[in-house]
């Protein structure tokens, strides 16, 4: 239950904030001259959200050789599991 206050109190944070600023904003995107009219909330988040994905994007893809050598390291051990388990499983003899 608490693991999720943090984020419920960050998307009550981002909701008062979209809803405090609503008003439309111009925005000129250079060098073509293309414009677009947005609310406030939109041009300042869009870009954070763009930016925090493209950073998730690139973590998840940095970690990505690491996750399929853990993988096969899991599947070595499991093979060798099942190698143990399927060997006699008698004790030795006392001599």
């Amino acid at each position: 239950m608490i693991a999720y206050l943090l984020p419920a109190i960050f998307a009550a944070a981002l909701a008062a904030f979209a809803l405090a600023n609503p008003n439309p904003v111009i925005i000129t995107f250079w060098p073509e001259g293309w414009v677009a009219e947005l609310p406030l909330w939109q041009a300042i988040l869009g870009p954070c959200l763009v930016a925090f994905l493209g950073g998730a994007l690139t973590v998840w893809l940095a970690h990505l050789p690491d996750k399929r050598s853990a993988a096969q390291l899991r599947q070595a051990a499991a093979l060798l599991d099942a190698e143990l388990a399927s060997r006699d499983p008698r004790p030795a003899k006392p001599r």
